[in-house]
């Protein structure tokens, strides 16, 4: 069984909310599931995006240009934070408890966001 399953969030930054929704959403066809007034959540089958105004105020700030998360299965999760935990990589987690979904961030050479969790083994996320 592969431990990388998929990719579950890509957080991309947006300077104009309305023209990226035209495209992520009117042409590309991806469904609003939430939205505030800095994000927006579009929800695919499996995974989603989030479209994030620059300079807001919230959620991975300094989670470099990009933050990508994969769902991992539960034993691939043991091993990454065997790898990273006390790393230069690492940056926090693990969050959460094993067989609820647990998430673990880490900062890759380019100063990328990247954040393993086990969130999709249990079913989509109900926000």
């Amino acid at each position: 069984l592969m431990g990388v399953i998929g990719i579950e969030e890509i957080f991309l930054k947006v300077k104009d909310m309305e023209k990226a929704l035209d495209f992520y959403h009117g042409i590309v066809g991806l469904p609003i599931d939430k939205q505030d007034g800095e994000r927006t959540y579009l929800q695919a089958e499996r995974g989603h995006i989030v479209l994030q105004i620059e300079n807001h105020t919230g959620r991975h700030q300094g989670g470099g240009p990009l933050h990508f998360a994969f769902t991992v299965s539960e034993e691939t999760f043991d091993e990454l934070l065997d790898k990273f935990a006390g790393s230069r990589h690492f940056t926090r987690g693990p969050y959460g408890e094993r067989g609820r979904g647990r998430a673990l961030f880490m900062i890759d050479p380019d100063g990328n966001e990247t954040e393993v969790n086990t969130r999709y083994l249990y079913g989509v996320p109900k926000h």
